[in-house]
């Protein structure tokens, strides 16, 4: 009796699966072998957090240099104010004579420590307008110096100022004047008497023993 043949189909041979199999071993080495050029590759949301981070660091650097920026411009009105003070202060300093409010010694001389210059005035109307220039130390003595404009003439002399409250009296001595060290008469003293005004300027009367008057302030050398 002859065996009767199977009935089943196969519709996969063992020629299909080697096929199979080498297609997806082929896929999977292929794979493996592009796979770090994917990772080198930035997918579009990490391109967006890069770009989201840098933009973060740019207004990191903004805010920074704006703050830099302030502390500059407060610097430099800091530094204006107190270039304004510092003029006012140097002014001041230069400026004319002052008698000092609330001092404690009605006595005291430190504000006239120093050398000082007067206005221009005049001894007599026939005189051309002089200067006289005085120079005190911490006791009130010193020296005087007068001179007229166009004039080498000099006269020297010596000084003294002192205070009783808020009089100040200023005297020197009869001396000689001179032109280049050659003798051309003498020198009359002249005596200052000085009182503050209402924003605390010295102005001082001026007298001579012939008699002429003149008003005049000591501005600081």
């Amino acid at each position: 009796m002859m065996r009767r043949p199977p009935r089943e189909v196969s519709v996969f041979s063992m020629s299909a699966l080697d096929i199979f199999a080498s297609a997806m071993g082929t896929f999977i080495l292929i794979a493996v072998v592009l796979f770090p050029f994917y990772l080198r590759q930035d997918s579009p949301v990490r391109k967006i957090m890069k770009q989201v981070g840098q933009i973060e660091a740019i207004k990191k650097k903004i805010k920074s240099a704006q703050g830099q920026a302030s502390a500059a411009r407060a610097a430099a009105a800091k530094a204006r104010a107190e270039t304004a003070k510092a003029k006012k202060a140097v002014a001041r300093a230069k400026g004319p004579m002052r008698l000092p409010k609330g001092g404690k010694d009605p006595k005291s001389l430190k504000f006239a420590l120093g050398c000082w210059r007067t206005d221009p005035f005049r001894h007599g109307p026939r005189y051309k307008p002089g200067i006289s220039q005085y120079c005190f130390d911490k006791k009130g003595e010193g020296k005087m110096l007068y001179s007229r404009a166009g004039e080498r003439m000099v006269c020297a002399a010596f000084a003294r100022i002192r205070r009783e409250g808020s009089v100040i009296y200023i005297d020197d001595r009869n001396s000689r004047c001179s032109i280049d060290q050659m003798d051309k008469g003498p020198w009359r003293a002249d005596h200052l008497v000085c009182r503050p005004d209402g924003s605390g300027v010295i102005f001082c009367e001026g007298r001579t023993s012939s008699g002429s008057r003149w008003r005049v302030r000591l501005n600081r050398l």
